[in-house]
């Protein structure tokens, strides 16, 4: 588990324009299949209904904010009873405001500070 530091920001703004891109395609097209949502103290929690493709694209964010957000968290969550998976993910609580805001425009269910 990677330690946070409480003034890091849950999402780090990318200065090269290409891994911005990156990010809002693997965001784009993650977060679009997203089935509910639970908001934790320190981020939130993405249910997806299980399938190769899905799973394929959530390795993919988590390898690409792995190495772009170190100062995340993941914790990838299999319900087998169900066919779900749940993905957390984490930061400073201060930075939650900075994922609403990055992610209110992919998906409906996640709260807008509008």
């Amino acid at each position: 588990m990677m330690h946070l530091s409480p003034d890091r920001p849950l999402v780090t703004p990318l200065s090269d324009p290409e891994l911005a891109l990156r990010r809002e395609i693997l965001v784009t097209g993650l977060f679009k299949y997203v089935a509910e949502i639970q908001e934790l103290e320190d981020g939130y929690a993405f249910k997806f209904r299980r399938s190769e493709l899905l799973t394929r694209r959530i390795e993919d964010y988590l390898l690409f904010e792995g190495m772009h957000a170190p100062q995340l968290t993941f914790a990838l969550i299999e319900e087998s009873n169900e066919g779900t998976l749940w993905l957390q993910v984490r930061g400073s609580v201060s930075a939650k405001a900075k994922v609403t805001t990055g992610h209110a425009s992919i998906h409906p269910l996640i709260p807008s500070l509008a």
